[in-house]
C-alpha cells in the first residue's frame, strides 16, 4: 500500500508540473510554418511516412485470400488408351485423356494459420513509428535551423548600426584631422593613420553586410521568401528560449528525437528477430477453386463445370530464405542497434554538458560585456576631451574611440552566442516551441 500511495503521488505531482513554455516572436512562427510549407524536404519526409502507412496496408494484406485466374491450352501425345477386346478377336482402344486440353478456372486461397503476418504487420507498424519519428526529428531541426538564422540576422543588423556609427565617428575624427593639417596644427600621419582606421571599419561593414546577404539567402531557401530586409525585428527577449536546467538531463534524455529514433530501430529490429523464427512455422490455407474443363469421362472431350473445396498446409523443410542465418544477422543487428543507442547517449549526455558550459561563460561575458563598455565610453568622452587641448595623440583617440564600438560589437556577439547556447539546449531537450 505504501509503494502504491508513493506511486500515485508521483504520478499526481508530475500531471501538476506546469508545462515549459519557450516564448519567441510571432514572426519567428511564421517562418517556421513558411518552410513547413515550401522546403521540399519537408514534403520528402512526409512522402516517406506516406509510404510506410502503405507498407503497413501491405503488410495487412496477408490476411487477405488470394484469388487468381487460369487459362490455359495443351495438347498431349501420345494420350492414355486402354485396350478393350470386342470378342471377334480385335481389339478397341478407349481414350481416357483428351489429346486437346482446355481449362478456364478461378481459384482462391485464404489463409487459416499464418504466424507471419503478424509480425510483418507489426514490424511495419514499428517502421512507421520510425518514419514518423524521423519527420519529428527533421522538423526540429528544421524549426532551430530558421530560429538560428532569424536571430543572426537580427544580431548582424545590430552590428551594422554600430559599426556604421564608428564609420561615422571616424568621418568625423578625418574632417577635424584634415582642417588640423590644413592649419598646421596636426600632422600628416595622423591623416593616413585616420584614413587606415576608417578604411578598415568600412571593410568590415561590408563584410557584415555580405554576411546579412548570405543569411537571407539561407532563409529564403528554408522559407521560400525573396530578397532583403523583410525582417523588421530588432528587439531580442532576454527570457527567449529560457528552459530550466535542473531537470534538463531527464527531459532530455525522454524527449531527444535522436534517441527517440533510435528506441525504434531497436523495436523494429526486434521484430526481425521474431520474423526470423516464424520462418520455421508451417502455414494452413482454404482452398477452392470453380472452372470448366474437358477430360471427365465419359465424355472427355466435354467442357465440363467443375469446383473443388480443400485445405493445405505448407511445412518449410530446407528453406531458400535460411531462418537460421536470418535470425542471427537480426541478432546482430540487434545488439549493433542497441549500442549505437548508448553511443547515442553517450554523445547526448556531452552535448548537454558543453551546452550548459557555453550557457555560463557567455552569461559571465555578457555581464563583463557591459562593464566594458560603460569603461570604454568613460575612455571615449576623456579621450575626446584631451585630444581637443592637444594632450593626447590621435592615435590614442581613434583607439578610445575603436575599443568603444569594439566593445559594443562584442557584446552583441556575447548576446547571439548566449541565445544559441540556449537554443541548442532546448533543440537536445526536444523542447517543441512553434
Amino acid at each position: 500500500m505504501r509503494v502504491l500511495f508513493f506511486i500515485l503521488t508521483m504520478f499526481l505531482f508530475r500531471c501538476m508540473l506546469p508545462a515549459q513554455e519557450i516564448t519567441v516572436p510571432i514572426s519567428l512562427k511564421q517562418l517556421i510554418d513558411q518552410s513547413f510549407q515550401k522546403y521540399p524536404r519537408v514534403a520528402e519526409m512526409s512522402e516517406m511516412v506516406r509510404m510506410s502507412e502503405v507498407k503497413v496496408s501491405l503488410g495487412k494484406a496477408g490476411y487477405l485470400p488470394i484469388a487468381g485466374g487460369d487459362l490455359s491450352y495443351r495438347h498431349q501425345y501420345p494420350t492414355p488408351v486402354i485396350p478393350f477386346p470386342t470378342g471377334q478377336g480385335e481389339v478397341q482402344e478407349v481414350r481416357i485423356q483428351p489429346a486437346e486440353n482446355y481449362n478456364a478456372s478461378v481459384s482462391l486461397a485464404q489463409p487459416l494459420v499464418d504466424m507471419r503476418t503478424p509480425v510483418n504487420v507489426s514490424k511495419a507498424k514499428s517502421d512507421l513509428e520510425t518514419s514518423k519519428d524521423n519527420f519529428e526529428s527533421f522538423k526540429i531541426q528544421l524549426s532551430y535551423q530558421v530560429a538560428q538564422v532569424y536571430y543572426s540576422i537580427i544580431f548582424l543588423n545590430k552590428s551594422l548600426v554600430v559599426q556604421q556609427e564608428q564609420i561615422s565617428l571616424l568621418q568625423s575624427t578625418l574632417n577635424q584631422i584634415g582642417v588640423k593639417v590644413k592649419n598646421g596644427d596636426a600632422l600628416t600621419y595622423d591623416l593616413v593613420s585616420t584614413q587606415v582606421k576608417y578604411t578598415n571599419a568600412e571593410n568590415f561593414y561590408t563584410d557584415l553586410m555580405t554576411q546579412l546577404n548570405k543569411q537571407y539567402n539561407m532563409l529564403g531557401m528554408l522559407t521560400g521568401n525573396q530578397g532583403n530586409g523583410y525582417l523588421n525585428d530588432t528587439v531580442v527577449d532576454q527570457s527567449t528560449f529560457q528552459i530550466a536546467t535542473d531537470s534538463i538531463f531527464s527531459t532530455a534524455f525522454q524527449n531527444n528525437p535522436e534517441l527517440r529514433v533510435a528506441d525504434d530501430k531497436i523495436k523494429s529490429a526486434g521484430w526481425d528477430i521474431v520474423a526470423a523464427n516464424r520462418n520455421r512455422l508451417p502455414t494452413m490455407n482454404f482452398l477452392a477453386g470453380v472452372g470448366f474443363k474437358n477430360g471427365f469421362m465419359p465424355s472427355i472431350d466435354a467442357f465440363t463445370f467443375n469446383y473443388f473445396v480443400g485445405a493445405g498446409i505448407s511445412v518449410p523443410i530446407l528453406s531458400a530464405s535460411r531462418p537460421g542465418l536470418q535470425k542471427k544477422m537480426a541478432t546482430i543487428n540487434l545488439n549493433a542497434t542497441k549500442l549505437a543507442m548508448e553511443t547515442q547517449k553517450v554523445s547526448l549526455n556531452k552535448d548537454l554538458l558543453n551546452a550548459l558550459d557555453d550557457i555560463q561563460k557567455n552569461r559571465k561575458k555578457l555581464a563583463s560585456a557591459d562593464t566594458l563598455i560603460k569603461q570604454a565610453q568613460l575612455a571615449q568622452d576623456l579621450a575626446t576631451d584631451r585630444y581637443k587641448y592637444g594632450v593626447i595623440t590621435n592615435l590614442d583617440l581613434l583607439t578610445s574611440l575603436t575599443n568603444y564600438k569594439d566593445a559594443q560589437l562584442s557584446r552583441l556577439q556575447f548576446a547571439y552566442n548566449l541565445l544559441l547556447s540556449r537554443m541548442e539546449l532546448c533543440r537536445l531537450a526536444g523542447v517543441r516551441w512553434w
